[in-house]
């Protein structure tokens, strides 16, 4: 006989064996004990809590002649029929059956009366999947139901049911099954395969469940395949694809430590093993939410789990800022092709802000010092409101430096640029270079010429990365192409727009003029009458309101 894996071996076959979920069980064994079945019910829930198999136990007990305790009896003679042919009884997947044609064809069939039971039940499972004309559809059955047909729809993402079908359904939602219930029942199924297995990886398995039974007997299934006589607690995070706590704590203090190498090198092992770097992401996410707790709350967890996060050199305002930072890198990685690259990035920066922060007495630090002026105990941890003197300047730079790679660029030295780009990927490893080296990889090219390049990037907080290394930068081109050149950096959207009004200003021969930078930060070319025209034309009036 096929192996059955043991997620569905140990199904629930009647409420009894439903864990976790109480309330519901009650009401719907209730329901069925006083005859008072309605025409629709919505299940809700995070996935595997058992949302499909209340809906089957819920289907076969309200078609049994003999209940018992709101059950199914599994003996009488309907229960026979629909072992032997379920055919009342539908699920349909609407992740794949989501269009309005799927749901016409059950309009019309419910008129129909079931062919063996009492009751015909459509399960329709991740109903949020349906499209918007399939919903309406929907709802006209809903509305009008023959007496015959139960409907009951499942999902894991209530936000996306229309309120018009909510309104005609009874509502259960589905919790995460507590810790105990769900040590017991994987004790009870380690018995029953005859398997010995300790109760700290047990619970170990539990945790990482996260509340849901299905993943939890899954793993178990995975952890009781191993040949291994004394499983340890490294061999479940290696199934997950997962480091152990102790693991991504010795992360974070490289972070902290400004380890760059020893870090670079554990996220190497780590891809190379094969494992998803969203899993540290989530991790790191995780562990820093326990540190907050603990060093708020005294006590809250286990004394050795307690020790252990207050050992990370970590107060709260730091805490929230790498909070926010890995809540980007997040949503960055799901839009990226190269999530290796892009998370180098972002840990190399965790690790230059948190360190200037606990490297600055009071988190100050000097933030421009020039013959004019000096701008000191700024905070660099929180908003930095600079002199607006200088953000002027640098914006001024930042047109200027645009301007003049548009009025002297040439495509033969884009086409250069862009053929040796790839040698910058032999600097990934280089000790000086591997941050700059995976930020320049994250974004390209877009205007050059033989004094000045523009570089774009899709993400909006690389570009402010860029703009803090600047200097480094240009250095490091230096090495790459001989060549002494000019940078700046700006977002994709941004560069659309200029490379738009860039066509428009040449239709309209408008010329782009090399504007010197010298002495920006006194002022000289503010009251340029020349500046200001040719500063006009191609941007408009916005540098002349500078102050």
């Amino acid at each position: 006989m096929a192996y059955v894996a043991l997620y569905r071996k140990y199904r629930p076959k009647n409420f009894d064996d439903v864990i976790g979920q109480k309330i519901t069980v009650e009401i719907l064994r209730n329901s069925i004990i006083n005859n008072k079945i309605s025409h629709a019910y919505l299940f809700n829930g995070p996935r595997g809590t058992g949302k499909t198999s209340v809906a089957k136990i819920f289907s076969r007990s309200v078609n049994c002649s003999n209940i018992k305790n709101g059950s199914a009896c599994g003996t009488c003679e309907s229960c026979k029929k629909i072992q032997e042919n379920d055919v009342d009884i539908i699920e349909i997947d609407a992740a794949s059956n989501n269009g309005v044609e799927e749901i016409r064809e059950i309009r019309s069939k419910v008129k129909l009366l079931p062919t063996v039971a009492k009751y015909k039940v459509y399960i329709i499972d991740e109903v949020h999947m349906l499209s918007t004309g399939a919903f309406n559809a929907l709802l006209k059955t809903l509305e009008e139901p023959p007496a015959h047909v139960i409907f009951i729809l499942a999902t894991t993402e209530i936000h996306k049911i229309p309120l018009t079908i909510l309104s005609r359904c009874q509502r259960f939602d589905f919790n995460k099954v507590n810790s105990e219930e769900m040590f017991a029942k994987l004790k009870q199924i380690c018995e029953c395969e005859k398997k010995n297995l300790s109760d700290n990886i047990i619970r170990l398995i539990v945790s990482l469940s996260d509340g849901g039974c299905r993943d939890a007997i899954n793993l178990l299934d995975q952890v009781l395949s191993l040949s291994i006589d004394n499983i340890t607690e490294d061999e479940i995070y290696n199934i997950q694809g997962i480091l152990s706590e102790d693991k991504i704590i010795d992360f974070l203090k490289t972070i902290l430590q400004n380890d760059v190498v020893a870090g670079m090198k554990f996220l190497n092992d780590f891809v190379n093993s094969g494992k998803n770097l969203n899993n540290i992401v989530e991790q790191l996410l995780v562990l820093l939410h326990n540190v907050a707790i603990a060093k708020s709350v005294d006590d809250f967890f286990q004394s050795d789990r307690q020790k252990k996060y207050l050992s990370v050199d970590l107060n709260l305002e730091n805490i929230k800022v790498l909070t926010n930072i890995l809540i980007e890198l997040e949503n960055q990685m799901n839009k990226s092709t190269n999530q290796r690259n892009l998370f180098e990035i972002y840990y190399i920066y965790m690790s230059n802000v948190v360190n200037d922060c606990k490297n600055n007495k009071n988190n100050t630090v000097n933030v421009v010092e020039s013959d004019e002026k000096k701008i000191k105990n700024k905070s660099k941890c929180e908003t930095v409101t600079k002199d607006e003197n200088v953000k002027h300047d640098f914006d001024l730079l930042k047109k200027i430096r645009i301007n003049n790679v548009l009025a002297t660029a040439n495509k033969e030295e884009l086409i250069k640029i862009n053929r040796d780009y790839e040698r910058i990927t032999d600097f990934i490893a280089n000790k000086v270079y591997n941050n700059i080296a995976a930020l320049l990889l994250s974004g390209k090219v877009v205007a050059a010429s033989s004094e000045y390049l523009l570089f774009s990037f899709d993400d909006k907080s690389l570009v402010q990365v860029f703009l803090f290394n600047m200097e480094k930068i240009e250095k490091f081109l230096s090495e790459i192409y001989n060549n002494d050149y000019k940078v700046m950096s700006i977002d994709s959207s941004e560069w659309a727009d200029i490379k738009n009004k860039f066509i428009i200003n040449k239709k309209n021969r408008i010329i782009y003029e090399l504007i010197p930078e010298l002495n920006i930060s006194k002022g000289q070319n503010k009251n340029n009458t020349k500046f200001k025209d040719i500063t006009n034309n191609i941007f408009g009036n916005e540098i002349e309101n500078i102050n």
